[in-house]
């Protein structure tokens, strides 16, 4: 038993089985969901180790959790996920593509390092976009599914002045926020427990790396979900609801059908979730070189920009 547990490929199939099972009990995803996180699960466990898979984990369980949590009330705003919040193939790969992709670059580098082919510190970064990855798509998740309870009405991010209804595509609260920064929190905790208990688990190459990993985490999970929402405020297929006024992406809001104001009409939250999640991983790769200078300045800029509209 422990030499199959000792087996990266057969103790990754028997743990994916496990959360698969209980995963789609829950009513996390559906049959094809679950087919396309086993893909993505496994890819992450056999390339980037335990540590990786754990943040994968946690963005995974937090999701389905938040997605689960007060349904009935989120119906009754009309802002609840469909299908009784289990999650599709396009949800999956939507969210998990990328990540995948950095953890098998994490592989691949690791291997090219250890050859003396490239520089060790290609790992990390390709580590920090893995993070940058999973925490923009966490942050973005726990925003959504709970910023809604938010007791004032939230803001449009590209018109940081402008008060809209819960649901509008594109729209901010500090609870959202809040739940944006406690995503990047938890993701550097996970991550920097590992790098200290279990250094070899994290392709760290020197002390200084360390440092980076919950400045990164932090930043990337409130920059990355802010993106996600800056890029359905301007390219998403938007809808108006002519009963509450609310933007959003379904065909239909409060029992009638929605008109179509503009918007890519194909450019569905799916392809918002791929591309914040590629931008997030991108911001990791730039803050784990420790370029932290220029997506400051950048971040001071956009609130200054957004707030004089």
């Amino acid at each position: 038993m422990l030499q199959i547990l000792s087996n990266s490929v057969m103790s990754g199939l028997i743990i994916m089985g496990i959360i698969g099972a209980f995963s789609y009990k829950l009513g996390f995803v559906d049959i094809s969901g679950l087919i396309s996180a086993f893909v993505v699960g496994f890819t992450v466990w056999y390339t980037g180790g335990v540590a990786a898979f754990s943040v994968l984990l946690f963005f995974f369980i937090s999701s389905g959790i938040a997605t689960k949590f007060k349904y009935k009330a989120k119906l009754k705003r009309n802002v609840a996920q469909e299908a009784k919040g289990k999650r599709s193939w396009r949800n999956v790969f939507g969210s998990g593509l990328i990540p995948m992709l950095f953890s098998i670059g994490v592989y691949v580098t690791q291997r090219l390092a250890a050859a003396g082919l490239v520089n060790p510190s290609l790992s990390f970064w390709m580590f920090g976009g893995f993070m940058g990855a999973v925490a923009t798509t966490s942050a973005d998740t726990l925003a959504s599914e709970i910023g809604v309870f938010s007791k004032r009405k939230p803001r449009l991010i590209t018109n940081l002045r402008r008060k809209v209804p819960p649901g509008t595509i594109g729209a901010v609260s500090l609870l959202g926020e809040g739940m944006a920064l406690f995503a990047g929190v938890s993701i550097g905790i996970i991550v920097l427990l590992f790098a200290v208990l279990t250094p070899g688990w994290v392709p760290i190459t020197s002390s200084e790396q360390i440092l980076l990993i919950m400045p990164l985490a932090v930043l990337t999970a409130f920059i990355g979900c802010n993106l996600d929402s800056l890029i359905g405020a301007v390219a998403q297929n938007r809808y108006v609801c002519e009963i509450c006024g609310a933007i959003t992406d379904k065909e239909f809001h409060c029992g009638y059908e929605t008109k179509y104001v503009g918007g890519f009409k194909r450019f569905t939250n799916a392809c918002v979730n791929f591309s914040s999640s590629g931008m997030g991983a991108m911001l990791g790769v730039v803050l784990g070189a420790g370029m932290f200078v220029w997506i400051i300045g950048a971040l001071f800029f956009w609130v200054l920009a957004s707030s004089s509209n």
